[in-house]
């Protein structure tokens, strides 16, 4: 996992995620993310960041492709991740957390898996040599990424020459294939090493394959493949090569012992369905031949044996298949055409004439003796199909596989005098169903010992064929005896309920693959009921006829990583709302190297300028000088034990008491020196002040109010309410609510200590209610500056054309008595918030219409900032535009002193009884200002009116 953090995006990670980065290790580590990831930056990482940092929504992805500079090479890989947003103390996206992981070895795995399956269901229902190179080229080149492109090569019989069968991947305008390649002539010229690859047996890697191929179908990226691997294509019971497979090589890949031996594979499947074709025809052929053979040999003798022996004998020569004759009790060899003496690896000299176990003594044994005994006893054939035999012959000891005939030899009186024997060798035809077989059970190897869950399923009714140890133990948990030929709605009937059977069936239908990610899934299993998430494939299976015979499965449990995503994610909601909750600011102090880095909340809380750089030393100045002692003695403690608390004062500039609470923990090294404070700081003054004062009022106010009648008991009990929401807001309205408190303390002691008749205390009464009202409208002005703070409104297009319009509505009626005259500019379409631009441009025009003693003149006016202008002006971000919006009135103006005070919360120039109001608004006009990223300013004389200027981003 990393984070992402600031402005610059500065990366930090954990050791887990060492490995993704490569070569980049160490060096990136605290570099900004851009430069980390550079080659990716622009189009994969910076949308997903966009969207994290610009609608604090978190991003999900699986399986997402990159192509990373962690080697010597543009390197694909594939990763799981999540973005989530890591919120500041202002509510702002402040960081990016990231969850990965590494998912290339499985994603690989199952391509070149699919890629093999596919290969193995239809290859082998080719009917000739040329539709296996067509059908295998056409499957390799619908995975690109492994094989780029491929070219096929069959050899002719004689092994002279080399035909082109098929390519994939390449452009119709580029010919990097000869047709026809000569295997007997000097290879040297040859740039693809054909005749080198034949004649030694051994697979090529040639190099500079981009000066042979400019241009390729499909590709990951505009990098031309540069490698290719020629791959002999050999018998598998010999080492005939009889094909030639040539592929590129993945750019953005290493060519390691996993990818040579997949390319291996492919060779290997297209030699083993080449081999079966070939055995194929050889055995119908030869069987056609036997049964004619057999059909006229057995006419013949029946109708003339003694007139057709010079016949017989001239037909047995010249059959392409073994015949011979063995005559009497000890089977002497009367005839044997060439084609027997080549099987059984003899001469005539040493077979003619001589009983069967002198001239192969090798037999003895193996049951021949007892077979040609029976057919003289029964007078009955024998047929023998791949019957095995050991013989000497060609100077080495061989099994031979034969399918043959043992036909009883009769006279004229049906009396069997010897055995004809037909047999024709079928030795390379049972090795090469061997080698098909040893295929399948590679294959099947290949599922058991997935490290993946896998199993197979064959006919409609999903019978479990096959399931490997990873399936059985992870989902199934079920030893394979129980499972092994069952249906697998029989052995896990909840799956009725579920998707799985219809996706199944679907996938037999159509003899399509299914993927899903993710997918939620419920097991029952011998410990109970299981939830799981899991990534799945359901890949068809063919049969020699291309109809889907049965379906692989192949299962990834991704719960763990999907449980601790959402965990991660409560606890990302969790942790954002308490830090808006605390309302905190933090700070990271490297005590070694005296770096300080702070959060804008820690600014805001300290009363130091904002949007500037400030050193640790102007925060431990803010303390109040009192209080320094406590800040000392906590570091001295914390620096002992690691843990920092404390509560102190600050001096603020306003003269007000504000308090706060300090909490940290130290960082020591290896010799326990402390080199490192981790701290956040919290605003407390609501909870000391408000405590120490209006609690003491309330409490006064609740004892007096319980001695008096039922009324003023309400009434006091109201008071004591309205003071309870007070004490909320109390750091920053205590000045201006003395004022009313002290009005409702003295005529609530006028009632207590002073006799008064009905009108009398109705008076005062009225007069504590009237006060309380006063409070009232100042809570209801301060409530409305704190939801200011923390605004959570959409910006959206603002006509500020409109925005005028109603607020001249508004005052209509105050327009027209006091006959004011407002003059305007076009003013713009701004992205803003249109309630709060009303409530500003309410609170100027009411003050401009309040504070006038003569008919009142307005002028709204508005100009785009000059880029140099917004440079000149410090407070203004210098590379964004801004618009200048000003009010100009002829009212009664101010001292310009007091240009940055009039914009302080409940600070009035003018006396209320003359000018009323709670002196919020112009507070509340900064502060709708600052939640746009703008500035305000004021200026003015006494009695020449005044004039406010506002800079808002366009």
């Amino acid at each position: 996992m990393f984070i992402w953090w600031g402005p610059e995006l500065i990366n930090l990670h954990n050791d887990a995620y060492i490995p993704l980065m490569g070569r980049k290790h160490p060096a990136f580590l605290g570099k900004p993310a851009n430069e980390l990831w550079s080659e990716i930056w622009e189009e994969s990482l910076l949308p997903m960041k966009n969207l994290v940092f610009e609608q604090q929504e978190s991003i999900y992805g699986q399986d997402l492709m990159l192509l990373l500079e962690r080697k010597e090479f543009p390197e694909e890989g594939y990763f799981n991740f999540s973005y989530s947003p890591i919120i500041d103390e202002n509510g702002e996206v402040g960081g990016l957390f990231c969850a990965c992981h590494e998912e290339t070895n499985k994603v690989l795995q199952q391509r070149r898996l699919q890629t093999l399956n596919a290969l193995t269901s239809r290859v082998l229902s080719a009917k000739t040599k040329v539709d296996v190179g067509r059908i295998a080229i056409d499957i390799l080149g619908q995975n690109y990424k492994d094989i780029p492109f491929a070219a096929f090569y069959l050899i002719d019989p004689d092994g002279q020459e080399a035909q082109l069968i098929h390519c994939s991947g390449i452009v119709p305008e580029e010919n990097p294939f000869e047709k026809t390649v000569s295997l007997a002539d000097d290879a040297t010229g040859n740039f693809w090493q054909l005749k080198t690859v034949v004649e030694t047996g051994q697979p090529v890697r040639i190099q500079g394959v981009s000066n042979k191929i400019s241009k390729i179908v499909q590709s990951l990226t505009d990098r031309l493949p540069d490698s290719a691997f020629i791959v002999p294509v050999q018998k598998t019971s010999s080492e005939q090569r009889i094909g030639i497979l040539l592929v590129g090589l993945n750019p953005h890949r290493n060519f390691d012992t996993e990818y040579q031996h997949f390319v291996e594979q492919i060779g290997s499947q297209i030699a083993t369905a080449i081999d079966t074709i070939e055995r194929h025809e050889n055995e119908f052929k030869q069987a056609k031949q036997l049964a004619e053979i057999d059909r006229q040999a057995q006419l013949t003798i029946a109708q003339n044996r003694l007139k057709a022996e010079d016949h017989i004998r001239n037909v047995i020569n010249q059959a392409p298949v073994g015949i011979a004759v063995l005559q009497g009790t000890h089977f002497v060899f009367e005839a044997a055409n060439d084609a027997y003496l080549n099987l059984i690896g003899k001469s005539a000299e040493q077979t003619l004439g001589k009983a069967i176990l002198d001239a192969l003594p090798e037999i003895r044994n193996q049951g021949i003796l007892e077979l040609l005994n029976r057919v003289v006893e029964t007078g009955e054939p024998f047929f023998g199909n791949e019957f095995a035999v050991a013989l000497n012959r060609f100077g080495k000891t061989d099994i031979v596989y034969v399918n043959f005939v043992y036909q009883p030899l009769r006279e004229a009186d049906q009396s069997v005098s010897g055995i004809i024997v037909v047999a024709n060798e079928v030795t390379e035809l049972v090795k090469s169903k061997h080698a098909t077989q040893e295929s399948e059970r590679q294959f099947r190897n290949l599922v058991i010992q997935s490290p993946i869950a896998m199993a197979i399923f064959r006919g409609t009714d999903l019978i479990i064929e096959i399931a490997n140890e990873t399936m059985l133990k992870t989902l199934w948990k079920r030893p394979f005896s129980e499972v092994q030929g069952k249906k697998l709605l029989e052995i896990f009937p909840e799956l009725h309920d579920q998707p799985f059977p219809d996706l199944l069936t679907k996938v037999f239908k159509t003899g399509e693959s299914y993927t899903e990610k993710e997918a939620l899934a419920y097991v029952n299993t011998p410990e109970g009921m299981g939830k799981y998430y899991l990534d799945f494939e359901y890949a068809p299976l063919f049969g020699t006829d291309q109809t889907v015979s049965g379906i692989m499965v192949t299962v990834n449990d991704v719960t763990e990583k999907v449980e601790a995503r959402i965990t991660i994610y409560e606890a990302e909601q969790r942790s954002r709302l308490a830090v808006e909750a605390a309302e905190m600011g933090t700070y990271d102090w490297d005590i070694e190297h005296g770096l300080f880095k702070y959060s804008d909340r820690l600014v805001e809380i300290f009363g130091l300028a904002p949007n500037q750089p400030h050193q640790h030393s102007e925060f431990s100045g803010a303390i109040h000088p009192d209080d320094l002692p406590i800040r000392a003695k906590a570091h001295e403690e914390a620096f002992r034990t690691g843990r920092l608390h404390y509560e102190a004062r600050l001096a603020q500039p306003d003269h007000g008491v504000h308090w706060i609470r300090a909490i940290g923990k130290v960082i020591f090294d290896a010799q326990q020196k402390p080199v490192r404070l981790l701290g956040s700081a919290i605003d407390i003054t609501q909870q000391v002040v408000a405590r120490k004062n209006l609690e003491e009022i309330a409490e006064e106010l609740e004892k007096r109010v319980a001695e008096r009648t039922l009324e003023l008991r309400n009434t006091n009990a109201e008071l004591v309410r309205t003071n309870h929401e007070l004490e909320q807001f109390a750091y920053i309205a205590s000045h201006d609510l003395q004022e009313p408190l002290r009005k409702i303390q003295t005529f609530t002691e006028l009632l207590t200590d002073t006799a008064h008749d009905e009108e009398s205390s109705k008076h005062l009464l009225s007069k504590i209610s009237s006060s309380a009202q006063r409070m009232s409208a100042l809570i209801k002005d301060v409530l409305e500056y704190s939801r200011l703070s923390r605004t959570d409104e959409l910006f959206i297009k603002t006509d500020l054309n409109l925005i005028l319009a109603n607020v001249k509505t508004d005052f209509e009626l105050l327009i027209e008595q006091k006959k004011a005259v407002i003059i305007q500019d076009e003013l713009p379409i701004l992205n803003a918030i249109p309630q709060q631009l009303n409530q500003l441009f309410s609170n100027l025009i009411g003050n401009s219409l309040k504070f006038s003693e003569k008919n009142p003149e307005i002028r709204v006016s508005s100009t785009l900032l000059l880029p140099e202008e917004v440079r000149a002006m410090p407070n203004l971000q210098p590379d964004r535009a801004y618009v200048k919006l000003n009010f100009k009135d002829n009212g009664i103006g101010f001292d310009q002193q007091y240009a940055e005070q009039i914009f302080t919360i409940f600070h009035r120039l003018n006396g209320r009884k003359s000018y009323s109001g709670t002196g919020i608004g112009l507070a509340l006009c900064k502060k709708i200002v600052e939640n746009h990223q703008g500035l305000i300013t004021a200026e003015s004389e006494l009695n020449k009116g005044a004039s406010f200027t506002i800079y808002l981003p366009v």
